[in-house]
């Protein structure tokens, strides 16, 4: 079965992404670069995310991929106003754990959970995350866009790996299977 994958970085109190979605923080931090960003890229082959951070990653990068390491990647993007995509993304107001309940059904790669709270708060709740691939880098940002929300239930996860890319240190963790 497919792995459900959220990979991310945040600040030190917990933020991805500033009030006004920018990054700049984060491409400011010594060895971001030297994360294993590309080996996890190559293994997904589906990439679900909001509207904000799809329309943020359209306007930083020039090959218009969200993940150039797998340019067949397919684009599932969230918002309250589908439209029509491309062959690469499609906009959608499916519920999200609809969405990656069907996915995991599938043959294919990993998903991979890119953004906020938004796509991977109701993915927690319904169960549906297997891991956290969580890179944090030192900064505070005081406000901004949080990773998680609020959810009625906890949650466990197992941790597999720390490792530190430069400034960055990166946690791994994995949804706990109850027998």
């Amino acid at each position: 079965m497919r792995k459900v994958q959220f990979y991310g970085a945040i600040s030190i109190d917990g933020y991805l992404a500033t009030k006004d979605n920018r990054l700049d923080w984060l491409f400011q931090t010594a060895g971001a670069n030297d994360a294993p960003t590309e080996a996890f890229m190559q293994q997904v082959d589906t990439a679900i995310m909001g509207r904000h951070t799809y329309e943020y990653t359209m306007e930083q990068t020039t090959d218009q991929l969200i993940n150039p390491y797998n340019p067949a990647t397919h684009n599932i993007v969230m918002t309250s106003q589908p439209h029509t995509g491309d062959e690469r993304t499609q906009f959608t107001n499916t519920p999200v754990t609809e969405i990656v309940k069907k996915l995991r059904r599938a043959t294919g790669h990993n998903i991979w959970i890119v953004g906020g709270a938004g796509v991977l708060m109701p993915l927690l709740a319904a169960n549906l995350i297997d891991e956290l691939y969580i890179q944090i880098a030192p900064i505070i940002l005081g406000d901004g866009i949080p990773l998680f929300n609020a959810i009625d239930q906890q949650q466990r996860f197992e941790l597999v790996t720390t490792n530190q890319y430069g400034q960055l240190a990166e946690i791994h963790f994995q949804r706990l299977t109850v027998d």
